[in-house]
């Protein structure tokens, strides 16, 4: 029987990616607004020294207009003007204005006076201008230029010191990401590496070398307990190999019945088996045979199993039905189980000299008879062992004849799952056991161990599996089996 657990698993990720990620995205984050800062304080900057230079230079041209001699000459200051500042006009200084104001009249002109598309504008509506101011007496004079200019012409440098800091900051985060990779993200895991070698049993290794002082501890200890679990496993092999020659020695080592020919399959999922099977010679000269499966497997199945066979061949000393031991092993099983422990079993009593059958089933996988006409599935006649201490058992009987074959089986060989889940099934063992005929019982068995294990493929032994197959031979008058064939 088949204890189901659900593990669930967190989400998780590789510790590299943990660590790049927090690092990386901050940094991402941190030279972005650097980034943004540094663009803006770089565009205030060069807006900054442009007015200063505008201002210089409506400085130098008011100072200039204060020493001629003819003030109201328009066309003279005009003249002067477009002379004294060709020097800034040029392709590089588009939208750059002059506006000058001059006892009462207002005169201004264009650096680039032959461009009809930049006519001078109104200094007031001018929109994200740059403006540099003289003023003396009646002369006012303003150097003007648009802003988004002066920008487009600073963006460039800015730009190109941006992406210096941009290269600085990519390259100190490679070589932090390096420094994570070689100094954490590796070591742990070689050393996640050395862990799923202890759950794979491999427990001979040496201490890692680091570089990182707690790494390298934290290797020592895993050795250290890399050892311990040697030799605890040690000690557990040896234990373990000692309850299975138990368990083995609570077997029938050979069986031997008049009357019956047996074969039978045996193995635990585990070290030992919850499993149990029996043959008994009683009072009457009849033949006590049974199996029984615990819920469970492992040492604590195998234990109970062990407690139900004392408890069954004690019960079997006081009488010989099988449904009257059910009735008594059910009284007594309780007391040796836990709360949540119970126990399935089927128990036959064969008589030779008739051929007879009687059967008691506690909630066991059925009893499949094979006669030369038909199957018969021999059901349960009770539930299982140690639920109910007032439950009671009925007896069926049947008689057999040389050639009739019985498979006896625990729940683990119809449950047995394939990678995808699906079970073998009762209908394809009764299947193969309908067709056993053609094999002699020790053959069957070879055969459908062939055929669980071909079902099984990948997917790992999850419960006990355990059958007997018995057929019945024509005895001669000293009781021997006749012909006599090798048993299993």
């Amino acid at each position: 029987m088949v204890d189901n657990s659900i593990k669930v698993r967190r989400r998780s990720y590789p510790t590299v990616t943990l660590l790049l990620f927090a690092v990386n995205v901050p940094l991402a984050v941190l030279v972005a607004i650097l980034l943004v800062t540094d663009y803006r304080r770089e565009m205030r900057r060069a807006t900054d020294a442009r007015r200063i230079t505008l201002s210089d230079e409506a400085s130098v041209i008011g100072n200039a207009l204060l020493r001629l001699s003819e003030p109201d000459d328009a066309a003279a200051i005009t003249t002067f003007l477009e002379s004294s500042c060709a020097e800034t006009a040029g392709p590089s200084t588009p939208g750059h204005w002059i506006d000058v104001r001059w006892n009462g009249k207002r005169l201004h002109t264009h650096t680039r006076p032959d461009n009809e598309q930049n006519p001078a504008p109104e200094i007031g509506r001018i929109q994200d201008a740059i403006v540099g101011r003289f003023s003396a007496g009646d002369l006012r004079v303003a150097v003007t230029e648009r802003a988004a200019e002066i920008r487009r012409s600073a963006r460039g440098e800015t730009l190109m010191h941006l992406s210096g800091i941009l290269g600085l900051a990519s390259l100190a985060a490679i070589i932090v990401d390096v420094v994570l990779v070689r100094l954490i993200a590796n070591p742990t895991k070689r050393l996640t590496e050395t862990v799923e070698q202890l759950q794979s049993n491999a427990f001979q290794m040496e201490p890692l070398s680091f570089r990182s002082r707690e790494l390298n501890d934290l290797s020592f200890q895993i050795a250290q307990m890399a050892e311990s679990l040697r030799h605890a496993e040690a000690d557990r092999s040896g234990a373990m190999r000692r309850a299975r020659d138990i368990q083995n020695h609570l077997l029938p080592q050979r069986i031997c019945v008049p009357g019956l020919a047996f074969a039978t399959h045996f193995q635990p999922a585990e070290d030992v088996a919850g499993d149990i099977y029996g043959v008994m010679e009683m009072r009457d000269k009849s033949w006590l045979i049974y199996i029984a499966d615990l819920v469970g497997h492992g040492i604590p199945a195998a234990i109970s199993a062990a407690v139900l066979k004392m408890v069954i061949d004690s019960a079997a000393s006081g009488t010989t039905d099988p449904g009257e031991i059910m009735n008594r092993v059910n009284r007594i099983l309780p007391r040796y189980l836990s709360d949540s422990e119970f126990a399935t079993a089927a128990i036959l009593r064969w008589v030779p000299d008739r051929a007879e059958l009687s059967s008691a089933s506690a909630g066991h996988e059925p009893i499949l008879l094979m006669t030369q006409q038909r199957l018969v599935t021999l059901d349960a006649t009770g539930i299982p062992l140690g639920i109910d201490p007032s439950a009671c058992w009925t007896t069926s009987h049947h008689n057999l004849v040389p050639g009739d074959r019985l498979l006896l089986a625990t729940d683990g060989v119809a449950e047995t799952h394939d990678p995808n889940e699906q079970q073998f099934g009762r209908s394809r063992l009764s299947e193969v056991f309908s067709n056993s005929y053609s094999r002699d019982i020790e053959e069957f068995v070879a055969h459908l161990e062939t055929e669980i294990a071909s079902h099984r493929a990948t997917a790992p032994i999850e419960d006990d599996v355990t059958f007997l197959i018995a057929e019945c031979r024509r005895i001669d008058a000293n009781q021997q089996l006749f012909p006599e064939k090798n048993q299993t």
